[in-house]
This record gives C-alpha cells, sequence and structure tokens, in this order.
C-alpha cells in the first residue's frame, strides 16, 4: 500500500467519471461518483450501463464529468522510445494526420504509451453524453490515467474493466486486454471494484494532479471546461435574474395592491360624500324655501296688510257672518320633500250670508277700496236661505303703501 489519499488536497464537492468501452462489439457505459465526506472520499455510487438513455436513474441533475475512452476506436501502442511528442508519434503511427486525431502520450523512464482516436468520433460521444445531460469537461484516450493509482498499489497487477497493467517501480510496464477477470480493491477505506478502477483514476487524478499526460487533448480539454464554466455562470446569471424578477413582481404586486385597496377606501368615501352632498343640496334646498316663505311671512308682518284687512272686516254688514280669513293661503297640498307654495297678496275670505242685498253692497264696497285689485267669488244658496260664499281677493303690492 503506498500513499494515503487523505494526504493530497481535500475533494471538496462531488465528482463523477464515465468509461466509455464495449463488450462483444456492444456499448458499455462504467459510471462512478464520488465525493468528499467529512475529510474522506466515499463512494456514492458506481453503475454499469448498456445505454446512455439509462443514465437518468442514476444521475438526476446535469452536471459535469470526466470521460475515459477504451472501446475499440482507441488505438494504442507501447513504444520504446521517450523522445518527444512528435518522434513518439512518428515512430508510433507515420503520416498521421494530427487535423483528425486526438493523441495522448504517457511517458515513463524507459518507454511511452501512445493512444489515439478520431476526433469526429469523440466529439460525437460529448454530443450524447450532452443529451443526456452530463457535460464532459474532461477526455481521455485508453487506460493512461490508471497511472495515478500506481502509487497504492506497487509492483503489482491491476485490472481495469478492459485491461490488465503491469507496473514497475510505479510505472506501468505494459498494458494487455482483460475480458473476464474481476477483482475488488481497497484503498483505506474505500472500496471499489476492478471494472472501476480506471474512472476513479480519473477522479483522482483531477484532485492530485499527479500523473503527466501530453497531447493535443489539453486544448480540447480547455474549451470543454471553459464552455462548461460559462453555461453554469449563464444557467446561474438566468437563475439570479428570474430570482430578482419574482422579487420584484412580488413586491410590485405588494405595492399595487396595497395602492389599489387604498385608492378602492378613497372611491368608496368618494361616494359616501358625494351621497352625503346631494342630501345635504336637497336639505338645503328645503330649508331655503322654508326661509324664503318665513322671510315672506317676517316681511309681511312689516306691511301694511293687516291694515287692508281691518278695512275689509270694518265694512262687514250684520247679515254676513264668517268662517275663515286667510291671507296668502297655501296655493297646493303640502308634500313631503315638495316646496311649499302660496297664494301671494291674496285675502281667502269664506263665509255665509244671510241677506243677498246686503251681501253685494258689502262686495261693492271692497272692491271700490284703493289697496284691492280684483275679486273672484264663489256664492251659492242653500236650504235655509243662506248662501255659502268664498271671496278671493287679489291686493295691490302692499309695499308700495
Amino acid at each position: 500500500m503506498g500513499a494515503s489519499l487523505l494526504s493530497y488536497n481535500p475533494i471538496k464537492k462531488s465528482f463523477l467519471a464515465f468509461e466509455q468501452s464495449e463488450r462483444e462489439n456492444n456499448p458499455i457505459i462504467i459510471g462512478i461518483e464520488v465525493e468528499q465526506k467529512k475529510d474522506e472520499l466515499d463512494v456514492i455510487q458506481h453503475f454499469v450501463l448498456k445505454d446512455l438513455t439509462m443514465l437518468s436513474q442514476y444521475i438526476k441533475i446535469t452536471t459535469k464529468a470526466n470521460l475515459s475512452i477504451t472501446d475499440s476506436n482507441v488505438l494504442s501502442k507501447e513504444i520504446l522510445s521517450t523522445g518527444t511528442d512528435q518522434e513518439i508519434l512518428t515512430e508510433a503511427y507515420p503520416n498521421l494526420d494530427l487535423n483528425d486525431f486526438y493523441y495522448q502520450i504517457l511517458k515513463t523512464s524507459e518507454k511511452s504509451f501512445v493512444a489515439i482516436c478520431r476526433k469526429q468520433y469523440v466529439d460525437t460521444l460529448i454530443s450524447a453524453y450532452k443529451k443526456v445531460n452530463i457535460q464532459i469537461t474532461n477526455i481521455d484516450l485508453g487506460d493512461l490515467r490508471i497511472s495515478s493509482l500506481l502509487s497504492y498499489f506497487r509492483d503489482t497487477e491491476l485490472l481495469t474493466y478492459s485491461s490488465t497493467i503491469l507496473s514497475n517501480n510505479g510505472e506501468i510496464s505494459s498494458i494487455e486486454s482483460n475480458n473476464s477477470s474481476i477483482e475488488e480493491y481497497k484503498i483505506e477505506t474505500i472500496v471499489i471494484p476492478s471494472t472501476h478502477t480506471l474512472p476513479f483514476a480519473c477522479i483522482l487524478d483531477t484532485v492530485t494532479n499527479q500523473t503527466s499526460i501530453s497531447g493535443n487533448t489539453e486544448e480540447k480539454n480547455a474549451e470543454l471546461l471553459h464552455t462548461y464554466k460559462e453555461s453554469q455562470f449563464f444557467k446561474k446569471t438566468l437563475q439570479y435574474g428570474i430570482g430578482f424578477l419574482l422579487i420584484s413582481l412580488l413586491i410590485n404586486f405588494f405595492v399595487f395592491n396595497s395602492k389599489y385597496t387604498a385608492w378602492q377606501e378613497l372611491q368608496e368615501e368618494q361616494q359616501i360624500y358625494s351621497t352625503q352632498k346631494k342630501g345635504i343640496e336637497k336639505q338645503q334646498s328645503i330649508v331655503n324655501t322654508k326661509e324664503a316663505i318665513v322671510q315672506s311671512i317676517v316681511n309681511t308682518g312689516f306691511s301694511k296688510s293687516s291694515y287692508y284687512i281691518d278695512q275689509i272686516i270694518q265694512s262687514l254688514p250684520t247679515t254676513v257672518t264668517l268662517n275663515s280669513f286667510t291671507y296668502q293661503p297655501i296655493a297646493k297640498t303640502i308634500r313631503t320633500e315638495k316646496p311649499i307654495v302660496i297664494r301671494e297678496r291674496t285675502l281667502l275670505i269664506t263665509g255665509n250670508s244671510s241677506d243677498k242685498a246686503a251681501f253685494t253692497a258689502w262686495l261693492d264696497s271692497i272692491e271700490d277700496v284703493s289697496f284691492v285689485k280684483a275679486t273672484t267669488i264663489n256664492y251659492g244658496w242653500d236650504k235655509k236661505n243662506t248662501s255659502a260664499f268664498e271671496i278671493a281677493i287679489n291686493l295691490i303690492d302692499d309695499t308700495e303703501k
């Protein structure tokens, strides 16, 4: 057993890694999820799938991940040379067009391991994972990344899903195919099946960064990571923006609701005031009419109407008896909320007469009086040789007298 996992910087968050492999020409997806829990690494879950569409059963949210490709689309070679990348590539794959291929090289003290894959196939896989909400931020070719686990298993045979890795002095000495053997490895408190050692090694190397692998995948990985960060920034900005918008709308709703409620209350108060104002105006009209009548009566009290009445009564014959003597009688029946109408400058006299000649002489004397303008007479006999009469005397404007 080699170095302790906890001797490295602790993992701060959850990590996800996949190995795209195959078995009997059928695609196989090996996945593992690891996170830090209290100062210890913890394997949350691991799984083997035959179809990416089944991934939603294990991963519920959009997240980033490492991808190692080990299927038949990846070609690998072992070269007894440790020169430059170009020298190694020329020896391993002469006339290789780097515009069409990605490559990675792992150099040991004695040899180099080379893995290549067409860019078009890698981009197709990245798109396929993106469709199931997995954003690939790092790609590896072949089993080269397994070297990050060799410090924990010195001079031993290490299995992956598709290969057997032989090591010497902490370095890979050979990579051979493995189609059946499965073992279980324990690193401190972590137990890992051999089928998942490669994706776990990718996560560990992401944390410790202890493996030196060169190649033109570095530029692609930087591009993938940048794209992921941009998408996360946009997502968070959108979330914050929507959250801010919703909060603003909520605040505006409460403010509007408060203002609208206040406006409704003002409208109701205005309606009440308007109704009260109409009632007051109506009552004021009635009061004004009554004041006018009272004022008329008061003014009459200072006129010469009493003088006119005295003159008429003094000429009254003994054969005439009066029933009523009304000055400015009411012209119409008094009704609720209706103005009172009077017959101005009018004397209304009712009574009975037993001598028509005396009554006529009295009426003539009334009409000759200077303050009398005109008279209207209703006269009729009854069975007792007396007549009932009603005389309406229109006076001249008594304020002129």
